[in-house]
């Protein structure tokens, strides 16, 4: 069992009960006080462990004090950059938020407020830094922990709004900043980047315990952070005029400082996670990551959120399993994937399989467009973190009962091509060739797999048919027995609107329940990763990319995932005939790498912000699966939708019956409307939010973002 620190709630105390008018001068209150808290070494970290709760929640981790729900867990902000999409929202609407033009100035936002709760902590340790009896290393290494965290939260801030206010002690009810102006961003970056440089040189590492901060988790936050703000600056065309007469930290060379420290922990950890299941799918190593029971030792894990069973447990695959799951890849991003040989997959050198089920092998075949083919096609030979963020296709027959179902082998096992390539989920009858799936509430590791199928709910019942879709009414066998590809509709949950559902968490060995958070899969906060990819993008920002750094960080990474090298000098113009022209290509192929690698971890938000490509990505047109027989995998039947439930890739709307006869009978899922053809898309002022209307009012001299007034 892994080992628990108890903590106290020291923090909550000291930190959360005040009832001003304003988080930022919150007085703390009640039986723990100032005096009692900071007395010693050992009290000051137990009160310094509570601030870690900022990389986690009740249900989910996420990448810093930013509002994250639980449904969708860690992949919230993949929603907003338009590379998933929330399927809970209707059909024939626009869904993202910044694609409908639905976002507004909010009265209040735990994205302004949280932050200011986590810094004022931070500022009352640092308030009593001379007080506790100890060491002066230890007084050191507290107020590195402190300085942290009082970074990392005023980054949060920066990060989605520019200016902001910088607080750099406690406040009081006299305190100027209570009513200042915001600060500028290049002012609160060169603070964030003093700040982390003073605790990289101070933090202890000799007194860090483990899984807690030391000087490799704050290189690789520097790491995030310099990529960030040196990005946003070229790409934004910040000013930085002031830089020089007020000694403030450039873009230039916050990119060099993410090189540096980046290159020393690569060097540090040049070893990456493969997995420790008895799973044999390809590139499992990416996944396990997410759904491994204990990270503590695992290759690259510089930092991770605990879950111990009856002590602190999340419900992240839990979400992944229930009728109200609404995560699911619009046909865009999966066609960013490479084929397994490496390339995009309208290169003009990518290959194409048929599948032997005889054998389970795969041989070349005829040309056919990934992009526009059969579901089982677009799967085929592709990088098998696809496979391991969307559920592949597959077909089983039921016995009668929920929990138990018999492989289907039928059409010379076309069905069981990917069932072929994942662990089975059930218990296995021999005698009747059957499988029985466990009630997953009663307990951990009844089935020893991470990533199995066919996949069920809680309570073991069997999903019978992926893709499972609500625009579709077919739920019997008809149409798999002939042969046809079907689209189900038999069962209510994991059921969505493009037939690829998000399954990132799911962990077959871990604990269900209906109605209670029970899952203990560990979940990384900072890994290397984050690191390597960093890495290669700063280089090529320095002009400094080629083989040799392609090699030590995107050629390990798809090492691991079982996906071809990439070789710079065969990167040209034409590499990928799909790619954002205006990107250099071999750009391109760098941050499709970083797409794919940190999919579903909400990184693409604040990527696609800083790269001033957000309008790119958040105005395509979410659409499904191809089905290239839609009548008969209709069943002859009328789709969900009022029409024919496909869409037309010329009007962008759902295809009528004459459209779709001259179509070929064939077409991708329709569910959402482009938005861009629907009057909405992007706007400018989204690349900064804005500043909540009660924050205004309870300071004057607080001037609201210049687009959004």
């Amino acid at each position: 069992m892994k080992k628990i620190i108890q903590t106290l709630t020291i923090a909550a105390a000291l930190g959360l009960t005040g009832c001003n008018d304003s988080y930022l001068e919150r007085l703390p209150t009640d039986k723990v006080t100032e005096a009692t808290a900071f007395t010693s070494f050992t009290t000051s970290s137990t009160y310094l462990l509570n601030l870690y709760e900022v990389f986690s929640g009740a249900y989910t981790s996420f990448q810093g004090p930013i509002n994250v729900s639980g449904a969708l867990g860690t992949s919230t902000r993949d929603i907003y950059s338009g590379l998933l999409t929330n399927y809970g929202t209707g059909i024939g609407n626009v869904t993202n938020p910044y694609a409908a033009q639905t976002v507004s100035i909010p009265t209040k936002d735990g994205t302004y407020s949280n932050p200011y709760i986590w810094i004022r902590r931070a500022n009352i340790m640092l308030k009593h830094i001379d007080e506790p009896a100890c060491t002066d290393q230890e007084r050191l290494h507290l107020e590195a922990i402190a300085r942290f965290f009082r970074a990392y939260c005023h980054y949060a801030l920066m990060i989605n709004y520019g200016d902001v206010i910088y607080v750099d002690h406690l406040l009081d009810d006299a305190s100027p900043e209570l009513t200042k102006a915001r600060d500028s961003r290049l002012y609160v970056a060169d603070q964030i980047y003093k700040e982390l440089d003073w605790c990289i040189k101070n933090i202890q590492d000799d007194l860090a315990e483990p899984n807690t901060l030391n000087s490799d988790v704050v290189k690789a936050f520097m790491s995030r952070f310099t990529l960030f703000e040196g990005t946003w600056r070229k790409y934004h065309q910040v000013d930085e005029s002031e830089c020089a007469s007020k000694e403030y930290i450039t873009g230039s060379q916050l990119l060099n400082v993410c090189a540096t420290v980046s290159k020393e922990l690569i060097e540090r950890y040049p070893t990456l996670y493969t997995g420790n299941s008895q799973d044999t799918h390809p590139g499992k190593g990416w996944g396990e990551m997410w759904t491994t029971e204990d990270l503590q030792d695992i290759p690259g894990v510089l930092l991770y959120v605990r879950y111990v069973e009856n002590y602190k447990m999340h419900r992240l695959g839990h979400f992944e399993h229930i009728a109200s799951a609404s995560l699911e890849m619009p046909q865009s991003t999966v066609d960013l994937y490479l084929t397994k040989d490496g390339l995009p997959i309208h290169n003009r050198n990518a290959k194409h399989y048929d599948y032997n089920p005889a054998d389970k092998s795969y041989t070349e075949g005829e040309t056919y467009d990934y992009a526009n083919c059969n579901v089982y096609r677009t799967f085929r030979m592709r990088d098998p973190r696809m496979w391991q963020t969307i559920m592949p296709p597959y077909h089983v027959s039921g016995l009668g009962e929920a929990n138990s179902y018999k492989l289907d082998k039928s059409n010379d096992g076309k069905w069981m091509e990917y069932l072929n390539q994942f662990a089975p989920r059930g218990i296995y009858d021999a005698n009747n060739d059957t499988y029985k799936i466990p009630n997953l509430a009663a307990g951990y590791h009844q089935i020893p797999s991470h990533k199995a199928l066919p996949s069920s709910n809680w309570a073991g019942n069997y999903l019978k048919n992926v893709p499972n879709v609500a625009t579709c009414e077919v739920g019997n066998d008809q149409i798999a027995t002939g042969g046809e590809q079907l689209i189900y509709a038999g069962k209510a949950f994991q059921r969505g609107k493009s037939g690829y559902f998000v399954w990132k968490h799911h962990a077959a060995w871990d604990k269900q329940d209906q109605n209670n958070p029970m899952e203990i899969s560990d979940k990384p906060v900072f890994k290397i990763e984050e690191v390597m990819l960093n890495y290669a993008e700063v280089m090529y920002e320095l002009d400094k990319f080629d083989q040799p750094v392609a090699d030590l960080t995107i050629n390990k990474l798809r090492d691991r995932a079982e996906v071809g090298r990439m070789q710079v000098s065969a990167i040209g113009d034409d590499f990928d005939p799909d790619r954002d022209k205006t990107v250099d290509p071999v750009l391109w192929e760098i941050r499709r790498e970083r797409l794919i690698e940190l999919m579903g971890e909400s990184f693409s938000w604040e990527d696609v912000r800083r790269w001033k490509k957000a309008d790119y990505f958040v105005n395509k047109q979410p659409y499904g699966v191809y089905l290239d027989n839609v009548s008969a995998t209709f069943n002859n039947g009328k789709a969900t939708t009022g029409g024919t439930g496909i869409l037309n890739l010329t009007t962008k709307m759902e295809a009528s019956e004459a459209e779709l006869a001259t179509m070929g009978n064939a077409g991708h899922l329709y569910y959402y409307l482009d938005p861009v053809s629907a009057g909405k898309g992007w706007q400018e002022k989204y690349y900064l939010s804005p500043i909540p209307s009660d924050e205004l009012l309870l300071n004057k001299n607080l001037e609201q973002q210049t687009l959004w007034q």
